[in-house]
């Protein structure tokens, strides 16, 4: 059921993005996988099994580190600001189900808006880091 309920997640994160992919940025070993997409776009039942509350005003950011195709635990934060300045904290929870380990929070947002989403990801396993990844996501209105 953990295993389902993960894939569940990672396949609607990637089938709610109609053009880009789950974007990625390696740093030497590490390999760090994140995306924000509405909460609205989450099928009900993902949503609920995760406590994600589905709006057109709430984007869901995910994050996975991966060291050499393995999941690695990490410490990550993250921050989210508009393109009028206004900057928000986002709290991330740490997820592990069967081998898998990955960061979700959710952000406020009110399309049609672009959140530009700073990452900083120290991996626990080793002394590296922390790396920051940098990523802007536009967020539709309901009559885009």
């Amino acid at each position: 059921m953990a295993v389902a309920r993960v894939l569940a997640v990672v396949l609607a994160v990637l089938l709610s993005l109609p053009v880009q992919a789950q974007r990625s940025e390696r740093f030497g070993a590490v390999e760090i996988h994140y995306n924000a997409v509405p909460t609205a776009t989450l099928q009900p039942k993902v949503a609920r099994a995760y406590d994600i509350v589905r709006s057109r005003n709430r984007a869901l950011v995910t994050v996975s580190v991966l060291r050499e195709g393995r999941p690695v635990a990490a410490e990550v934060t993250a921050r989210a600001e508009n393109e009028a300045g206004q900057a928000q904290r986002l709290r991330l929870r740490e997820v592990r189900e069967e081998g898998a380990v990955y960061y979700i929070g959710d952000a406020r947002v009110r399309p049609p808006e672009t959140l530009d989403i700073e990452l900083r990801v120290r991996p626990r396993d080793g002394g590296e880091g922390p790396h920051t990844v940098s990523f802007r996501q536009y967020f539709h209105g309901g009559d885009d």
